[in-house]
């Protein structure tokens, strides 16, 4: 995680930002506590090897689609990571899409506004 994003993250846990008056829509908030202090290693691995794999990066209007290249990260581990991401995280929607043999799947990150500026961040284009 760098810096900025430390920072950025930690503002967001300073406070929740709710998107919608009628609250149909998730609140915007990071719990950087929300993955154990056992398990922030292996998260922090997990992180740095997704992002290592994406490959390329496709811009939606509320969020972005990450191709990922499957010799550099596991479907298992796609999927851990997804499991403690989606703790901290908990505004954001996951989509992974795999198509038979082909050693390549497609990450699908979105979520309510504001989201898409914290996905910027985590993932910067390749």
């Amino acid at each position: 995680m760098t810096i900025a994003t430390a920072l950025f993250a930690s503002i967001l846990c300073g406070g929740v930002f709710v998107s919608a008056q009628d609250g149909s829509t998730p609140a915007l908030a990071c719990n950087l506590k929300a993955i154990a202090s056992a398990e922030r290693p292996r998260y922090n691995d997990l992180m740095k090897s997704l992002r290592a794999s994406v490959r390329e990066r496709t811009e939606h209007s509320s969020g972005y689609a990450f191709k990922l290249d499957g010799g550099a990260i596991g479907l298992k581990e796609v999927a851990e990571w997804i499991s403690m991401e989606r703790l901290c995280c908990p505004f954001l929607r996951f989509e992974l899409s795999v198509s038979g043999y082909q050693a390549a799947w497609t990450l699908t990150l979105t979520g309510p506004l504001g989201a898409k500026a914290i996905l910027e961040e985590e993932f910067p284009a390749p």
